[in-house]
């Protein structure tokens, strides 16, 4: 009888079942997924759309700013900086905004590890790097900067800006 129940049971052989070895594989798929949009292509994107919503907060500041103080307010561009400089005061009187925000002394630079990745590929507003904001708020003239893929347009008369 004794040897009898002990043929009977079964033992427990050891390894994973089918379905555990596919719920580990799908996990590891999840996680590396989640790791590649963190690569390079991934963080360019964000830096670039970080850098984008630092000047387009910048624009409307500088427009803000500019119809508050009845002031010339201007964002000058340098593509070989990487950066721009936000001024006040008409062509000629011109000096930087060191209490501006976000920025060191009126600078604000994407030449720093944090935006590497960021390319000011050029500024153009009537032929000029310079985007100027006149005492009733209305830009000098309209224009584009573009940065790496992407434009940010600025309209002539209202200086509302939109990104393509």
């Amino acid at each position: 009888m004794e040897n009898q129940t002990k043929t009977n049971l079964k033992k427990a052989t050891p390894g994973f079942s089918l379905t555990e070895l596919i719920v580990i594989i799908v996990l590891i798929g999840i996680f590396a997924a989640m790791a590649m949009t963190r690569t390079s292509t991934g963080m360019t994107t964000i830096q670039v759309q970080i850098a984008i919503d630092q000047i387009t907060t910048d624009i409307d500041y500088s427009k803000s700013m500019a119809f508050a103080r009845h002031d010339t307010i201007t964002l000058v561009f340098s593509t070989t900086l990487e950066q721009y400089t936000i001024y006040n005061g008409p062509d000629g009187s011109r000096s930087a905004i060191t209490d501006f925000p976000n920025s060191t002394n009126g600078v604000i630079s994407f030449d720093q590890s944090d935006f590497i990745e960021v390319n000011i590929t050029s500024a153009n507003f009537g032929g000029s790097s310079e985007l100027q904001f006149l005492p009733l708020g209305d830009p000098k003239s309209g224009g584009s900067i573009v940065l790496n893929s992407k434009t940010i347009s600025v309209a002539p008369v209202t200086g509302t800006w939109s990104v393509n």
